[in-house]
């Protein structure tokens, strides 16, 4: 759970996916300044292996936006768990389920927007029920080997810097890459 506003923030927008937030603080030399925050719904994000060198990209499309390339993912619904929103998110996004879950890592974002964002590694891909997109969202999705993952990584290709800095430790530091291979190899 992400950091919440001091006690005595005030609400001063309430909207469909983000409140703002305000509050006086007092400084070191005793005046008092306006801090704002934004919170939101936490976030999962699943790197789903199609098998031990393949990844299933996703390239999106969204209205009035340019194309990105990003892994299935989206809110965490209100009552649902990040393990669930990953499954849910996965299948509506790709068509797949999966048959093995790991959580990579949970960041909590404490500053001016605050939420928490769940990264998975899934494997053991199956088809589901097929993909159920959101109205505004169109979505191809790109099997890439984890070579090219990782260059476009070092490109800053994908769309959450977040994930593709996992993606470089997952590649350069021993410990995190025997991690990640004793998870994709079962």
């Amino acid at each position: 759970m992400p950091t919440p506003p001091p006690s005595n923030a005030k609400l001063v927008h309430h909207g469909p996916i983000m409140d703002l937030w305000q509050w006086e603080q007092e400084m070191f030399d005793g005046t008092t300044a306006t801090f704002e925050c934004v919170t939101r719904p936490s976030t999962v994000t699943t790197i789903p292996f199609l098998d031990p060198d393949t990844v299933l990209l996703t390239k999106q499309f969204q209205p009035h936006r340019e194309p990105f390339f990003d892994f299935p993912g989206g809110r965490v619904d209100q009552g649902e768990n990040h393990l669930d929103a990953a499954k849910r998110e996965l299948e509506e996004e790709t068509g797949y389920r999966a048959e093995h879950w790991t959580e990579w890592h949970n960041l909590h974002s404490n500053g001016m927007t605050r939420f928490d964002e769940s990264l998975f590694v899934s494997t053991g891909l199956r088809d589901g029920t097929g993909p159920h997109f959101d109205a505004g969202e169109r979505i191809e999705l790109i099997p890439t080997p984890w070579a090219d993952l990782r260059e476009m990584c070092l490109k800053r290709q994908l769309r959450q810097p977040n994930i593709m800095l996992a993606i470089l430790g997952m590649h350069l530091d021993p410990e995190m890459s025997r991690r990640l291979q004793r998870i994709i190899k079962g």
